[in-house]
């Protein structure tokens, strides 16, 4: 089904729009910037153009704000707003189902570092992982929103992945350097101390 031409940014926004209006503008960037995911935290010009665009299709309707002196608008979605909401809800695209992963990428360049230096970058990306997993959890104590447990599950999930999917790489690249693993643990014993232990 198609969604009215809506992209994934167009749809992810009009559907806050649909849940809590009537918002403002700064409002919305408020909610984007508490969000934990990465292509939320977009700038406020990004953003205002997304609603520009959606309301020169007819999607959104703004309401000024009386007394307000600096053009304040309270927006909602009109009834076409709300039926490409529903229709993006309900697109499932080639695009959707494996998503880019700048991490999976890089190791594709491995050979540009050394095998010291390729253990680290393992070791740096699932410390960052790991901070990303206690933000999303403590985001997802201090927010309500519909269907959460759902949601929630399905960000730790995965970041889990992730995580597990750098402790086989870690795990690859200590046994292919049995010479490297003393220099990777430090001062751990052996290499099993470097994986993640399961939650």
């Amino acid at each position: 089904m198609k969604s009215a031409g809506l992209t994934d940014n167009e749809g992810a926004l009009l559907a806050l729009v649909v849940r809590a209006e009537p918002i403002t503008a700064y409002q919305i960037g408020q909610v984007y910037g508490l969000s934990p995911v990465t292509n939320f935290n977009t700038s406020k010009g990004k953003l205002y153009a997304i609603i520009r665009r959606l309301a020169d299709r007819g999607l959104l309707k703004a309401t000024p704000v009386e007394s307000d002196r600096r053009g304040t608008e309270r927006l909602g979605a009109t009834a076409a707003g709300r039926a490409a909401v529903r229709a993006w809800v309900m697109s499932a695209r080639s695009e959707h189902l494996l998503l880019e992963d700048p991490l999976r990428t890089k190791i594709q360049s491995f050979d540009l570092l050394s095998p010291q230096e390729r253990v680290d970058w393992c070791m740096k990306a699932k410390a960052m992982l790991e901070e990303k997993l206690r933000e999303v959890d403590a985001y997802g104590d201090r927010v309500d929103v519909p269907f959460q447990d759902l949601v929630h599950d399905g960000a730790v999930s995965a970041i889990k992945a992730r995580i597990a999917w750098l402790d086989r790489v870690l795990l690859k690249l200590l046994m292919s350097n049995p010479s490297k693993a003393n220099h990777a643990v430090h001062d751990k014993t052996n290499e099993a101390a470097l994986i993640t232990p399961s939650r």
